[in-house]
C-alpha cells in the first residue's frame, strides 16, 4: 500500500510538472514572445490574454513584457537656450512599448527587459532635451504666451527614432523650470529693463497724444475767438449805427439826456442793498431832494444854473418870515431827513 501512495504521488507530481512547462499565462496588459530553440519570429509574438501552450522544458522559451505606459523622469539638467541663458530644468517622459507588428520583437532584439530600457532612453531623454529647449529663447519658455508646449513637442520629435526599437514616446512634460542663483538677479534686472522700456514707450506715445489734443484744443479754440471777434465787431457796428440815431435824438435834448443819465446812475447804485451817507446838493444825488432846482424846461437838477429854491419850515410859512439862519436850517433839516429816510430805507431792505 505504500508502495502504490508512493507511485501515484510519483505521477502527480510528474503531471504537475508537464503542465507547469508545458503552459504559461499572459495578462491583458502584456505581450509574450514565445522563442522555440532561441529563435523567434512575427508568429512568436502573443498578444492574447489567459492561458497558453508550449513545448515543455527548454524547448520553448517565453518572455512577458508590460505594454502600459511606463514614467521616466529626468534629473535636474542645466540647459542653455537660444540666447544664452542657463535654465534648470525637471522634465518626464510617458513611454510605452509598441505592441502592433513585430514592435515587441524589436524591443526584445534591442532591450530584453525593461528595467534595461529606462536605462538607455534616460540619456536618450536628456540628449532631447538639450536639443528641443536650445532652439527657443528664455522668454519664449515662460510666461502665458509662451512657446513651452512647441518646445516639447520639439522634444518629443527628437524622440521618434525611438519606434525604430520597439519604444513609442507619447507624452513629454517639463514639471518645473527655475534658473541658477547667478543668473537670476541678472535676468530679473533684464526683464526690469524691458518692462521700464515698454513703459517709457508707452509713456511717449500718450505725451505725444495729449499733445496732439492739445494741438487740436488750441486751434478750435483759437476758430472760436477769431468767430467771437468777428460776431462782436458786427454786434458794435450795429450797436454804435444804433446809438447814433440815439446820439442824434438826445443832442437835441441835451438837458434830458443828463437828466436820464443821474436816472441810470442812481439805479445802478442802488440796485443792491447800500447804505449812502453823501452831500445833498451833488449829482446825481440832488435828485433824491424834492427841493431840487428844475431848469426853465421843468427838469430837476439839470441846465440853466438855476438857484436852489428856499426850503421853509412850516412854522416859518406861518409867519411869513425869513432869515439866511432859517434857510440854513431848514436845508440841512431836509438833507437830515432824506438821509434818515435812506438809511431807513436801507435798514428796510436789509
Amino acid at each position: 500500500m505504500n508502495k502504490s501512495l508512493v507511485i501515484g504521488i510519483g505521477i502527480f507530481l510528474l503531471v504537475l510538472f508537464v503542465l507547469f512547462s508545458t503552459t504559461y499565462s499572459v495578462s491583458f496588459h502584456e505581450v509574450a514572445i514565445k522563442k522555440t530553440f532561441g529563435q523567434s519570429t512575427e508568429d512568436s509574438i502573443v498578444r492574447d490574454a489567459g492561458l497558453q501552450f508550449k513545448l515543455p522544458i527548454f524547448a520553448d522559451q517565453i518572455t512577458k513584457y508590460d505594454t502600459r505606459l511606463q514614467l521616466l523622469e529626468s534629473p535636474f539638467e542645466t540647459i542653455p537656450t537660444a540666447d544664452g541663458q542657463q535654465l534648470v530644468v525637471d522634465a518626464y517622459l510617458l513611454w510605452q512599448i509598441d505592441a502592433d507588428a513585430d514592435g515587441p520583437l524589436r524591443f526584445d532584439k534591442s532591450y530584453q527587459s525593461l528595467e534595461g530600457a529606462a536605462l538607455a532612453i534616460r540619456d536618450r531623454f536628456i540628449t532631447a532635451l538639450n536639443a528641443g529647449l536650445s532652439q527657443y529663447q528664455f522668454d519664449e519658455l515662460i510666461g502665458a504666451g509662451g512657446r513651452l508646449e512647441e518646445a516639447e513637442q520639439a522634444i518629443l520629435d527628437e524622440l521618434r527614432p525611438l519606434r525604430d526599437e520597439g519604444i513609442i514616446a507619447r507624452t513629454v512634460g517639463i514639471s518645473r523650470m527655475q534658473l541658477p542663483s547667478a543668473v537670476t538677479t541678472a535676468v530679473l534686472g533684464r526683464m526690469k529693463a524691458t518692462r521700464e522700456t515698454l513703459a517709457d514707450a508707452e509713456r511717449f506715445k500718450g505725451q505725444a497724444e495729449a499733445e496732439r489734443i492739445e494741438s487740436e484744443g488750441r486751434t478750435m479754440a483759437e476758430r472760436i475767438i477769431t468767430f467771437a471777434n468777428q460776431r462782436a465787431e458786427e454786434i458794435r457796428a450795429t450797436g454804435n449805427r444804433e446809438a447814433e440815431i440815439f446820439i442824434r435824438e438826445m443832442a437835441q435834448h441835451e438837458d434830458l439826456a443828463v437828466f436820464l443819465v443821474y436816472l441810470d446812475a442812481l439805479e445802478a447804485s442802488l440796485s443792491e442793498r447800500t447804505t449812502l451817507i453823501l452831500e445833498g446838493h451833488r449829482e446825481p444825488w440832488n435828485l433824491m431832494r424834492l427841493s431840487t432846482p428844475t431848469n426853465s424846461r421843468g427838469i430837476p437838477g439839470v441846465g440853466d444854473e438855476v438857484e436852489l429854491v428856499e426850503v421853509i419850515s412850516n412854522g416859518q410859512r406861518d409867519n411869513g418870515s425869513e432869515s439866511p439862519e432859517g434857510e440854513d436850517d431848514s436845508e440841512k433839516d431836509d438833507i437830515g431827513s432824506e438821509s434818515s429816510d435812506d438809511e431807513s430805507d436801507a435798514e428796510k431792505g436789509q
